[in-house]
């Protein structure tokens, strides 16, 4: 092999030199010093642009690049320092401080050491300050110093001040005494200058406190006078230097009063209060604030701290003083989401690497970015960024994402609801039995189960708990919520994707509290989309009714997501419906839509779900779903089946068979039983000749039907008829055809006797004659007695009046009213009938899971239902039920059974 040339070393040093940052400033330090030693060529070059003052110092003293030749165990995280000790001890002391600042600032720059190792190694290097501090001073009674804020949290800056404060054993005066002269020997300048600013503030009582107190002292302060900032800012506390044994005791003695059990109900929002005085004092000096500016510095360690305050006093594995660490302990106990920890961890590590380099420049304490352009450019480069743009786009993300994390967090409610509440070993069966629940025995047996063998989320659920309990406290069925909250969190995905929302949100922890007390139905439907969950964090989202056209969208997109697997497709889609499904009734849950909104939105579901299967199909002739019935009319209850009638276009066999084809597969994929459950029964027998007509017939064919053999209740039901899916020229050529049968010149007497008949039939058979059954679909003054008054009113008067022709019951009666074919009290008395009656079966259905019109059986179902509506009673139910129908009754009577009074 050749050998490598003389000027080998030099050609080395002149490329390192032409990728430093600031390449000319380099160059005239490493040929100042006649550096040839790569590594040190390295170090002076990083140094020269970085540090005005310690380029200075070196130039003054090349030996100084000594450091960079330390025994080994310098460079290692378990670095030990020891102070000198010689006959010019404190000159001696600032002498060898400096030197070993500039060796930890020379490995930060040559990326030998992270941010986390320099902060500590700072720290480490004022521990040892501290230590010779204390043989300087004169004897005296055991002391201990306590390092507070960075230096506490082992993460101390390059030009920090230190906080600290003092504990002894023994006499105070002389104690104090003592204390006074490690300040002086830290703080007195001489030709060496400083070892460090001293701040001895945070003792108690601040500047009129004595400077050292024994540990008693310190417990008595926490436990009658401190204020929730002491105690947020003794989280961050340490033993510097000194007697262990008395560090030891005070530990011990500030340890209940920091972490007490409660913290009383003024100290989360004085928390935050203080913290938006700190954010108003450096409001003038915005972004470029590093430390308390929006997304800075503060935001991150405020957040940290609240929620060690918070949780930290049930579990003592998160109270780390140092804010890396804690964020670690925080993800890790699930008291922060992971995505969150991760954002601040990146966040802090760049804030505090910026302002490390802001005060390396000059060794100055400063945390804010520079307002000059030139000075802006240097700090990007100092901070490892090619460009000043690249620095600005990364700092103002970090900034972004730190501060929209920190006010979601800091201020969220759970925040100061779980520091009110007390443990779940509280939760006893007289305080359960206190709060309504009927079997607290078995409640507080749930609740012991709820918190086993949850390993690190156990504090989080043992805090959610004591909540959710009183929230399901107030809702129908509290028993049977807290049952199936157990039910909901069975399973380690569900755990994980559930309880960060509770521990995030008290809105969150009500709603599904409402939810689990008041919907057998939408527990089961939660337990298979835990998702769902985040959306209740949200609810003025929630509170919007979703657009047909972003349902459809989703719809096929559901499709299209498996596409070339049918089965999956079919899967997909029926896990949108039920997805969609739980949104409704979580909004009809809690108040979040209306009786009116509930139908329409389950419709548009439906239709979305039928628009994308028949889309799916291919059919290969025109083909048009029409909706009847409950689905034509946009009023679908959550357990209605789909009536609706299928029309093609085409006359000969080979259409005829393609339509059918297309029908049978859509009854085959809406209805097909899976994981999810059947999305639902399609039911085609208002067809005409019912099931033993064709599935699906022509246009002109049904034409010739209704014009030759068409029945008067078939022209009844056409009323509810609406175009879903298909072919849409088609289809509206249908319902072209079904208002010329539907609505005709005159309606005879004849007729209108028919319907009456029909209705007396429907009674007589599916109620028994005269029946009083409390059914509220076909019951007297039920809502069969509504829509059949709606419907003789529609044939009757029908032709030439559009406006009366909807198919929606509700704005039916509007525009027979205002007709004046209605009297006005009748649509009111009709309009709180058809409300009252299908609140009553929507909330039948979330109770029970079972589609059903009648009152239960059960006394205590029927209790609950009285709750879910809202009465205070069984009895108060059933009166109201008793005045509403007996009301739509005596309108019946009148206007379709032509009774007079």
């Amino acid at each position: 092999m050749e050998a490598e040339g003389p000027g080998h070393e030099n050609q080395d040093i002149e490329q390192l030199i032409a990728s430093c940052p600031w390449p000319e400033d380099a160059r005239s330090l490493i040929d100042d010093l006649g550096i040839t030693d790569e590594r040190r060529a390295r170090a002076a070059a990083m140094l020269a642009g970085a540090s005005r003052s310690m380029s200075k110092a070196v130039r003054r003293d090349p030996s100084l690049l000594g450091v960079l030749d330390p025994p080994a165990d310098f460079a290692t995280e378990k670095m030990s320092l020891t102070a000198p000790d010689d006959d010019d001890a404190l000159d001696g002391l600032r002498r060898w401080k400096r030197r070993q600042l500039l060796r930890i600032a020379l490995r930060d720059l040559l990326g030998e050491a992270d941010l986390a190792t320099v902060g500590r190694e700072l720290s480490l290097l004022a521990d040892a300050c501290f230590a010779r501090a204390l043989e300087i001073a004169d004897e005296g009674p055991p002391l201990a110093i306590i390092g507070m804020g960075k230096l506490g949290g082992n993460e101390l800056n390059y030009a920090s001040d230190v906080d600290i404060v003092f504990v002894h054993d023994g006499g105070t005066e002389a104690a104090v005494k003592r204390a006074r002269k490690v300040v002086q020997a830290l703080t007195t300048y001489t030709a060496e200058g400083a070892v460090y600013r001293v701040d001895t503030d945070l003792r108690p009582d601040g500047q009129t406190g004595s400077l050292s107190l024994p540990p008693d002292a310190y417990q008595h302060y926490f436990e009658h006078r401190a204020h929730a900032w002491e105690r947020q800012a003794y989280i961050k506390t340490r033993l510097c230097a000194g007697d262990p044994e008395v560090g030891n005791a005070f530990f011990d003695a500030i340890r209940p009063g920091v972490w007490e059990e409660n913290l009383g109900a003024k100290t989360v929002p004085s928390l935050q209060a203080m913290k938006k005085r700190v954010e108003e004092s450096a409001k003038l000096k915005g972004d470029r604030e590093l430390k308390k500016g929006p997304g800075g510095l503060r935001d991150i360690e405020f957040t940290v701290q609240l929620l060690q305050l918070v949780h930290g006093r049930t579990d003592p594995t998160i109270r780390s003083p140092n804010t890396l660490t804690a964020l670690r302990q925080l993800s890790w106990g699930e008291y922060i989401d992971q995505a969150d920890a991760v954002h601040f961890t990146t966040a802090y590590i760049h804030l505090r690497t910026v302002e490390h380099r802001l005060q390396l420049r000059d060794e100055r304490q400063t945390h804010e970015l520079p307002t000059a352009d030139a000075d802006r450019e240097w700090a990007a480069r100092a901070s490892g960024f090619e460009s000043l743009d690249a620095f600005q786009d990364s700092h103002t993300r970090h900034q972004s994402s730190v501060r929209e994390i920190h006010q979601r967090i800091f201020y969220r409610q759970t925040l100061d609801r779980m520091h009110e509440t007390g443990l779940v070993s509280e939760l006893l069966p007289d305080h359960l039995g206190q709060l309504g629940f009927a079997d607290p025995d078995r409640a507080a047996a749930t609740i012991e189960r709820l918190t086993e063998n949850l390993g690190r989320r156990a504090n989080v659920m043992q805090q959610v708990l004591v909540i959710m309990v009183e929230a399901l406290a107030t809702t129908p069925d509290p028993d049977l919520g807290l049952v199936r909250l157990a039910w909901l969190l069975d399973g380690s995905y569900r755990i994980g994707t559930i309880l960060p929302v509770l521990r995030d949100s008290p809105i969150a922890i009500s709603d599904i509290a409402r939810l689990l007390g008041s919907s057998r139905v939408a527990a089961g439907w939660i337990r298979n989309h835990p998702e769902f969950a985040r959306s209740l964090m949200s609810p003025e989202e929630l509170a919007i009714p979703r657009t047909v056209e972003a349902l459809m969208a989703e719809a096929t997109g559901a499709m299209t997501s498996a596409a070339g697997d049918h089965d999956l497709q079919m899967a997909e889609l029926r896990r949108f419906v039920r997805r969609e499904q739980l949104r409704v009734a979580a909004r009809d849950i809690l108040g979040l839509a209306s009786i009116i909104e509930i139908p329409q939105e389950l419709t548009i579901i439906a239709d979305a779900a039928v628009t994308a299967a028949v889309d799916s199909l291919v059919p290969e002739v025109p083909f048009a779903v029409i909706g009847m019935g409950r689905y034509g009319g946009l009023d679908l209850s959550y357990a209605s089946d789909l009536d609706v009638i299928f029309v093609y276009g085409g006359a000969g066999s080979d259409d005829a068979r393609a339509a059918n084809h297309t029908a049978r597969g859509l009854l085959k994929e809406i209805g097909a039983q899976t994981a999810e459950g059947r999305a639902w029964e399609i039911d085609a027998r208002l067809r005409p000749e019912g099931e033993n007509g064709q599935l699906a017939r022509s246009l002109e064919g049904y034409q010739r039907y209704y014009e030759e053999r068409g029945q008067l209740w078939e022209r009844q039901s056409l009323l509810k008829r609406r175009f879903v899916a298909g072919d849409a020229d088609l289809g509206n050529r249908f319902l072209q055809l079904a208002d010329k049968w539907c609505y005709q010149p005159d309606f005879s007497e004849a007729e209108v006797e028919e319907v009456r008949a029909m209705k007396r039939r429907i009674e007589a058979e599916r109620l028994g004659s005269g029946s009083k059954a409390r059914d509220v679909k076909l019951g007297a003054g039920g809502l069969s007695d509504i829509e059949f008054i709606v419907q003789l009113m529609q044939l009757q008067h029908g032709f030439g009046r559009t406006s009366i022709r909807d198919n929606r019951t509700l704005p039916a009666l509007a525009g027979l009213s205002e007709h004046n074919l209605l009297d006005i009290g009748d649509r009111a008395t009709l309009d709180v009938g058809y409300r009252f009656c299908q609140r009553f079966r929507n909330a039948r259905y979330h109770l029970s899971g079972l589609s059903s019109d009648v009152f239960p059986d059960d006394d205590h179902e029927e209790l609950l239902l009285a709750k879910r509506l809202g009465y205070p009673s069984s009895r108060d139910l059933e009166a109201d039920y008793q005045e509403i129908t007996e009301a739509v009754r005596e309108v019946a009577d009148r206007l379709l059974y032509g009774e007079s009074d």
